[in-house]
């Protein structure tokens, strides 16, 4: 079957706007389920796959945001399948080397700081019911409530609900000044989208 010109067009474009940021989190999910950086690579790659099958289906005339969510969410289905494979071959990696670690202009002092809250962080997430480390995922890479609340067919009250009792489980395991240091405390993830989806 052909592929549509404007739809492939409209889908490279996508890719092109977003590139930076799919990258982003997908090293960002790569490194807190412990995966080796190269994975990062072929969880975006994989996610996009899937995304480019829904293109023109669920996500034919959906917004940016939308067709964000869809793929964040993919992706971080992809990082959990992931990790259990290589769990199972012994193969998962620290998530103290965590990409992107050494590039910052920091002492060596706060390099071993982030280090361990990594480490920390990637235990008490390997705690979460899956649903729970799906919505935070989602909150980690920057999807508004709204277009979460979309993906998993919720409201947004839920999603707000869901992301209270998951941060109070972290912060019972790792500590809240942990959890803000790590971008995902009080007074993350506030932006709303307001849409016709909310039920």
């Amino acid at each position: 079957m052909p592929v549509d010109d404007d739809l492939r067009r409209d889908f490279e474009a996508f890719m092109k706007e977003n590139d930076s940021s799919l990258s982003s989190v997908a090293r960002r999910y790569a490194g807190f389920n412990g995966l080796p950086g190269p994975a990062a690579k072929d969880i975006a790659q994989d996610a996009l796959c899937i995304a480019w099958k829904a293109w023109g289906k669920e996500l034919a005339g959906a917004d940016s945001g939308r067709r964000l969510a869809f793929v964040y969410v993919t992706m971080s289905h992809k990082a959990r399948e992931e990790q259990r494979f290589r769990r199972r071959g012994g193969e998962l990696h620290d998530p103290a080397g965590m990409v992107g670690l050494e590039e910052r202009r920091v002492s060596f002092e706060d390099r071993q700081l982030a280090r361990n809250a990594l480490r920390l962080l990637s235990d008490a997430m390997a705690e979460l019911l899956d649903e729970e480390r799906l919505i935070l995922d989602l909150a980690i890479a920057g999807v508004p409530r709204g277009q979460i609340a979309t993906q998993l067919d919720v409201t947004t009250t839920n999603v707000t609900t869901r992301l209270h009792r998951v941060r109070e489980k972290l912060r019972r395991s790792i500590g809240p000044d942990m959890l803000a240091e790590l971008g995902i405390g009080r007074g993350e993830n506030r932006r709303e989208v307001h849409n016709g989806n909310r039920r």
